[in-house]
This record gives structure tokens, C-alpha cells and sequence, in this order.
């Protein structure tokens, strides 16, 4: 009977020796948890790094709605002594601005990939709503709801292998010198040494003629020209001065390569380009004059003249694309700045976003 109540005693005593235990275990186990879980936190806020904005990569595309960007985006990252670059890894997104002014929006389109998964992306081009891209492997998005397409709609024949698969045209091929106003009236912006050399009395000009950029003053010209010869060339019989203002690398805006400027009507004008001052911090200045070269309004993008990367032309608004003034120590900031070829109103678009 004795050894019963032993052996009872026994068993409750070893049963609460487990429970205290198995209490302890478990606490320590939970305070385990919450310890793993505070680091885990600790490492993805306070010890990660923000690598910031993402940046631009690859030309911008027009499409009939928006200018689209492609942006790449580092990824967060915990620091560490001997930190490997080639383990970083980034976030692949487009970037679109309506052109009507409202606000911007950036659609994500793939994550976590390595920096030779994405060297050859690129946008291929729109079409209506669509705009496809390739970014390790073709896509779309829907420009209306701003959502990557899950079954890819058949990619154009004319995007095959991707419509920018060779640069966009340079800046330059939007330049014009200038127009033909009304029959054997010339509008020009010449330098004096460009008057001497290509527009002097008996000289020839076209009605498509490129203006080359030049950190030359330029002035309004007016001239008049003997009919066609074969349809093409005009010889100048005289050409004058309409005023003393110069213009720093001046030239008329056009569509492409091919076309005369772009006239703008109520009243009849043309679209101008210059630069606001000589040396590093002269920028982008666009304006509207009419055809006795007064200006209706002038626009200052805040782009450096020759750090214009990209021009989007368009009937209703030119885009304009490229980098602030130099700031020294600091990477200059990337801008898209639309303006409407009417009104002269002007929405810019940092390409951080």
C-alpha cells in the first residue's frame, strides 16, 4: 500500500517536472519567434537599404495616349563588407505619362532579375491600347487600365524584332532652317556666317533644308525666290534682316526628317527651338512666332540644349526628352517635358519616378 502511494507520488512529481518543462521549452521557442521575427524585421527595414528612384533605360515610345518609359529599379539589399554588385537584383517597370496632364503611372512588369536578364530590353512599340515591350521576353500592356496583358495579343509585323531595334532618330533630324511662307517668300533663322556662305543672293534652297546645331546666334530672315527650277530649287534673289535679335542654335520644329516645319494655325505660326544662354547652363527654349517671326510665347523645358536625348513629335504636342544642367557632384536629373504646340502650356515629368 505504501509503495502505491510511492509510486503515485512519483508519477505526479515526474509529470509536473514535464509540464514545467515542456512550458519552458515552449516559452523558449516563442521568445525564439518573436526574436526571429524582430530580426527579420530589423533586416528588411532598419538593415536594408532603399536603393532610391529607379532610372531610365532604353529610348521612350509615343503612343497615341502616353509617353512610355522603360525603368529599371535596384531592388532593397542588406549591406555587407564584401558586397557583390553582380548579386544585385531589379525590378523592371514602364513608366507612362498621359499626355493629357494627368498624373503619371508606373506598371510593374517584372522583379528580381539579374543584370544580364534585362541588358537588351526594350519597348517594341504601340498600337491603339497595346504597347508591347521585351523585357526577358515579350509583353503588352493595356494603356485603358495600365495592367500587363496575361495572354499576349499577336505582336505587329511592323514590331517584329522590335520597332526601335535601331535608335530613334537623334534631335536633329526635327530641326529645320527654314520654310517657304507663301509663293517665293522664304522665313529663315541664318547666321551671319551661314547668310554669307548658303543663303546669299543667287544661292539655292529647297523647301525641306536641315538645320544643323550650332552654338551660332541665328536671326529671322526674310527672302524672296524665283520659281521652282525642275520643281525642287528656288534661287534666292534677296534676303533680309527682319530684326536685330539674335537666337543662340536656333531652328524650326518638324515632324521627321522629310517634312517642312509645322505650321500652327489662328494665327498661322511655326514652332521654334533655342538656347536660353551660351556655356553649361544654357537650356531647351521652345517657342511659338508667327510668320513675321514675332513670338506669340516662349517656354523654358529646363533641359540642357545639348543634353537633348530624344524629340516625340505629334501635331497636337511635341515631347522633349533629356537631362538638367550639369550640377557638379550630382547626376542630373532626366525630364520629359510635353508642351502643346497651341497653347504653349507645358507639363514636366521628372524620369525618377
Amino acid at each position: 500500500m505504501g509503495s502505491t502511494a510511492n509510486d503515485h507520488r512519483d508519477a505526479a512529481a515526474w509529470y509536473q517536472r514535464y509540464r514545467h518543462l515542456r512550458m519552458k521549452f515552449a516559452l523558449g521557442l516563442g521568445a525564439f519567434a518573436v526574436v526571429a521575427v524582430l530580426f527579420g524585421w530589423l533586416k528588411n527595414t532598419m538593415l536594408t537599404i532603399d536603393p532610391g528612384p529607379g532610372t531610365p533605360i532604353g529610348p521612350s515610345v509615343r503612343t497615341d495616349t502616353h509617353i512610355a518609359t522603360l525603368i529599371q529599379t535596384l531592388e532593397p539589399y542588406v549591406p555587407s563588407l564584401h558586397r557583390d554588385p553582380g548579386k544585385d537584383r531589379y525590378a523592371i517597370g514602364i513608366h507612362l505619362v498621359p499626355l493629357d496632364g494627368s498624373d503619371p503611372q508606373l506598371v510593374p512588369i517584372k522583379g528580381h532579375l539579374a543584370p544580364n536578364e534585362f541588358a537588351l530590353a526594350k519597348l517594341l512599340g504601340s498600337e491603339g491600347h497595346t504597347l508591347w515591350y521585351d523585357v526577358n521576353g515579350e509583353g503588352a500592356i493595356d494603356l485603358r487600365s495600365h495592367t500587363v496583358i496575361g495572354t499576349l495579343p499577336p505582336v505587329p509585323a511592323a514590331m517584329e524584332g522590335g520597332v526601335l531595334a535601331h535608335r530613334p532618330p537623334e534631335p536633329d533630324a526635327f530641326l529645320a532652317a527654314g520654310l517657304i511662307t507663301g509663293p517665293g517668300v522664304w522665313l529663315g533663322l541664318h547666321s551671319s556666317e551661314e547668310l554669307q556662305r548658303d543663303y546669299a543672293t543667287g544661292k539655292f534652297v529647297r523647301r525641306v533644308v536641315w538645320q544643323q546645331s550650332a552654338k551660332q546666334l541665328r536671326r529671322f530672315h526674310r527672302g524672296t525666290l524665283e520659281d521652282a527650277v525642275d520643281g525642287k530649287y528656288h534661287r534666292i534673289r534677296t534676303m533680309q534682316a527682319l530684326d536685330t535679335t539674335g537666337y543662340l542654335n536656333a531652328a524650326f520644329l518638324r515632324m521627321d526628317d522629310r517634312s517642312e516645319p509645322l505650321r500652327v494655325a489662328s494665327p498661322e505660326s511655326v514652332l521654334m527651338v533655342h538656347t536660353s544662354a551660351p556655356g553649361a547652363q544654357g537650356t531647351l527654349i521652345v517657342s511659338r512666332v508667327d510668320l513675321d517671326g514675332k513670338s506669340r510665347w516662349s517656354v523654358d523645358t529646363g533641359i540642357d540644349r545639348f543634353r537633348l536625348s530624344q524629340v516625340l513629335p505629334g501635331v497636337e504636342a511635341f515631347a522633349f526628352i533629356g537631362t538638367r544642367p550639369p550640377v557638379p557632384n550630382k547626376v542630373s536629373e532626366p525630364l520629359l517635358v510635353i508642351i502643346d504646340n497651341t497653347t504653349g502650356k507645358a507639363i514636366t515629368r521628372s524620369l525618377w519616378p
